[in-house]
């Protein structure tokens, strides 16, 4: 019997993967047996991620994107296709923080970093490596989300609406490239513990005590509890499964 959830052969880029929920999205598909592809903005971080899956023993390349930076991503996907020839699986983690506090306080140069971080960047990634996967009938596209995408928030709203643009892109995106062959969905994590998240989340003990109380499960989530969905959808396993924005949350979102 097909193991469903073998990638041999199949290449995957992650971007902000050089730490936390990227890497582990990395680690794990390349555990499955993709070569990857792996990009954070600096070259040197990139290239010790990369280094570090190596000694793993997983097929790994280390190439810089700003995802912020228009010409930044339109490079890193040429290198990432001189590098292997081809994409399978294209994860977008890679963000750029957008600032919290009131909305009625944040101007258009915010506006445009977040939205330019968050969304713009990853539609040109997109654009970029896309028409590969459809000229083979074949790829997976894969959005990190986050469940802000589906709440309101008084403290994270320029946050909030960037992600809510990232899970209508999925859908009209799975609409479009559906007939293509091609899946496209978003991973919507709560709170997850990673350096990202230390300040605003759990650097504290009494307040991550109280955010853990807040969550069914009763534990903020770790990065390892994301790479399991980022390797079915990416993998034949999640082959019809498109158009979805899967929470990764600890049953918060429904509390």
């Amino acid at each position: 019997m097909q193991n469903l959830f073998d990638l041999t052969g199949r290449v995957a880029v992650v971007t902000g993967s050089t730490k936390g929920m990227g890497l582990e999205m990395a680690r794990a598909l390349g555990a499955s047996g993709a070569a990857v592809v792996v990009s954070g903005r600096d070259r040197a971080g990139a290239e010790a991620a990369a280094a570090t899956l190596a000694a793993e023993g997983i097929a790994a390349r280390g190439i810089a994107c700003d995802i912020g930076d228009v010409d930044s991503v339109r490079a890193f996907a040429e290198q990432a296709l001189a590098a292997y020839g081809r994409v399978d699986a294209l994860v977008l983690n890679a963000a750029a923080g957008a600032a919290p506090g009131s909305l009625l306080a944040q101007g258009p140069d915010l506006f445009d970093q977040a939205m330019g971080g968050n969304v713009r960047g990853n539609l040109m990634l997109v654009n970029a490596l896309a028409p590969q996967m459809v000229a083979r009938g074949d790829g997976a596209i894969l959005f990190m989300s986050s469940i802000a995408a589906k709440r309101g928030s008084a403290f994270l709203g320029m946050y909030s609406i960037t992600k809510a643009a990232t899970d209508q892109a999925v859908r009209s995106l799975a609409l479009e490239l559906g007939p293509k062959g091609i899946n496209v969905n978003a991973i919507n994590p709560g709170p997850v513990r990673t350096e990202f998240s230390r300040e605003a989340l759990w650097g504290n003990p009494e307040q991550e005590a109280r955010l853990a109380a807040a969550i069914p499960m009763r534990r903020i989530g770790e990065a390892s509890d994301v790479a399991g969905l980022a390797v079915l959808l990416a993998s034949p396993a999640g082959r019809f499964i498109s158009g979805q924005s899967i929470g990764v949350d600890g049953a918060l979102s429904v509390a």
